[in-house]
């Protein structure tokens, strides 16, 4: 395909491949930048979408993709749609380890809002990640990619898939990692989300007690944003079961209008669904929604009647904190690189190897520069008790920096948190509870000389403990 394709759209440059292109263009009478979507519509995904995507011009919320147009180029369709942000959530995320519990709930809301439309229409994505959600620089999300819809190979997507495909993007939103599942299949939630939004969460992706309906879980996350900002990170409260929202939001609210045009066929890459006549029943709202609008359905039961109200808790003791990741950190380093590919070897279980640092000519780096370090990354910030390290390096010197962020030169960690020098072996250090969600290990000096000649540091092994700021 060639710029200039279409008569009212300029075609530019492709932006992503696959059974559906995106081109970035320009819609020549109004002087807007667009996004076209491209395919071939004698396909099934092909004629799904040109289907889905003419239906989809009728659907409004900012959290749903605005289809602006349908165009045919010669054989092949056009999806004319607004400009993708040029950002998503699997972006932040890289960038910064995790969302605040405020911005991860307005997310959700967001979201949820738009899941309820599709739902109430019959329909469903099938599946939510952070890359497929955009976030434009006004802060609000749009659902900007579909995986490729499950009717394709013959397997219908469920409104329980998206909600709790919605729960998981929450916990990874607030840790950085989707949520784990233990050797029963049950969904292991990380201790640092604070009580009131792991409780709702764990109603979304636990299948035996799952929210009734995206609405119901709109509802509790719009409860618990109203109280949120009083209460301390995390604190359960005697007086408020934030879980409780769907009968404290549906009790004074009048039901505004009847739904109309269930029948919509929607969503670019979203997917009919068995339960399609169902979802339409016993719902009488209105689904347009702005923003800062709440969705009322009636019929909706209240899924936690049984659950007792939660109390307040003692302070939580120190337990093992999970890593998630642990990046080289070489800021002098002409590539800026310290044998990446080694740090998988850190805690596979054998302390007879590890990662280990370049072999330098003296113990303090040829005096090329300064240090080199790991950067441990925790997710969100948490009291961090202490530090275990096992190196068979001999009289190595370090020290350890927290921090909430970790970018940057050596000099933006700030003050050194506390040091150790000439260690061996195996050392814990403690860190007295410092608040933070990422140290660093900062070697100042290698060590011995090694038997083989150079000086280098090995690390075996990295542990860490802590308690939730919120215990």
């Amino acid at each position: 395909m060639a710029a200039g394709d279409h008569q009212r759209y300029r075609i530019d440059d492709r932006v992503s491949m696959g059974p559906v292109e995106s081109w970035s263009g320009l819609d020549r009478t109004l002087d807007r930048p667009v996004t076209i979507r491209v395919l071939d519509p004698s396909t099934e995904i092909g004629k799904r979408v040109q289907l889905q995507a003419r239906s989809l011009t009728r659907l409004e919320h900012p959290a749903l993709l605005h289809v602006l147009d349908t165009i045919d180029l010669d054989d092949r369709f056009g999806v004319v749609t607004e400009l993708l942000p040029e950002e998503t959530l699997e972006d932040r995320l890289s960038r910064q380890s995790y969302f605040s519990s405020q911005e991860a709930i307005t997310i959700g809301i967001q979201l949820g809002e738009a899941l309820a439309i599709l739902h109430n229409a019959g329909f469903a994505l099938g599946g939510l990640q952070a890359k497929d959600v955009g976030q434009r620089k006004d802060g609000t999300v749009v659902i900007v990619e579909g995986p490729p819809t499950s009717d394709a190979i013959g397997i219908p997507a469920r409104p329980s898939d998206d909600i709790g495909a919605l729960g998981e993007l929450l916990h990874c939103l607030l840790v950085g990692f989707r949520p784990q599942i233990d050797h029963q299949g049950r969904y292991e939630l990380h201790s640092a989300i604070p009580a009131p939004l792991g409780q709702l969460i764990r109603r979304s992706v636990d299948r035996d007690s799952q929210w009734s309906d995206a609405t119901a879980l709109v509802l509790s996350l719009r409860s618990l944003q109203q109280d949120f900002d009083r209460l301390p990170y995390g604190v359960e409260t005697t007086q408020t079961d934030y879980l409780r929202a769907e009968r404290t939001w549906l009790a004074p609210v009048a039901i505004i209008a009847a739904l109309a045009g269930l029948a919509i066929i929607t969503g670019l890459f979203v997917t009919r669904t068995e339960t399609a006549p169902s979802l339409a029943g016993g719902v009488s709202e209105v689904v347009h929604l702005e923003p800062e609008q709440t969705i009322l359905m009636d019929n909706v039961s209240d899924p936690l009647a049984d659950v007792a109200p939660v109390t307040s808790r003692p302070s939580s003791p120190s337990s093992q904190l999970q890593i998630i990741s642990v990046v080289d950190f070489d800021p002098a380093g002409d590539d800026r690189k310290e044998h990446a590919e080694k740090l998988e070897l850190i805690n596979n279980g054998d302390s007879s190897n590890g990662w280990y640092t370049e072999r330098y000519t003296t113990s303090d780096f040829g005096k090329l520069k300064a240090g080199v370090g790991l950067i441990i990354r925790l997710g969100p910030p948490q009291h961090i008790d202490q530090l275990r390290i096992s190196s068979p390096t001999i009289d190595w010197s370090f020290e350890i920096f927290a921090s909430q962020d970790s970018t940057g030169a050596i000099q933006k960690w700030g003050e050194a948190i506390t040091s150790r020098t000439e260690t061996s072996g195996t050392i814990t250090v403690p860190l007295d509870g410092a608040p933070a969600a990422t140290l660093l290990l900062w070697i100042t000096d290698l060590g011995k000389r090694l038997p083989a000649g150079g000086h280098r540091v090995t690390i075996s092994e990295l542990k860490v403990s802590g308690r939730p700021l919120f215990g």
